[in-house]
């Protein structure tokens, strides 16, 4: 599902996987080597929710990329144990400021 579908219909995931589909907010990734934590923020640009996950992100990982986490919400953060990146020749981002075309990006997720 997109974020923005998740704020729409919480109630139906409580203390349940999910995979959250989306794009990685530019500028919101924050990885410690470390302890192997990231965290960035998934979007679909009408909502945004944090996401907390411990590995070393794909290779592909990047801003603007389309993501497909698995894992489940704790309190308002994504707490994912898997991270996909998804990309497609088709779909380019929208330039800055233009709006998504929420069905274009899905189907580049999936």
């Amino acid at each position: 599902i997109l974020p923005n579908e998740y704020a729409q219909h919480q109630d139906r995931y409580i203390n349940r996987r999910i995979q959250l589909g989306g794009i990685v907010e530019p500028g919101s990734r924050k990885f410690d080597e470390e302890a192997l934590l990231l965290n960035f923020n998934i979007t679909d640009t009408i909502q945004t929710y944090p996401v907390r996950y411990t590995g070393a992100p794909p290779d592909l990982f990047k801003d603007g990329t389309g993501v497909v986490i698995e894992g489940k919400f704790e309190g308002d953060v994504f707490v994912s144990n898997s991270v996909k990146v998804k990309h497609s020749e088709e779909y380019k981002p929208p330039a800055s400021g233009e709006a998504v075309n929420l069905e274009e990006l899905k189907e580049t997720l999936y």
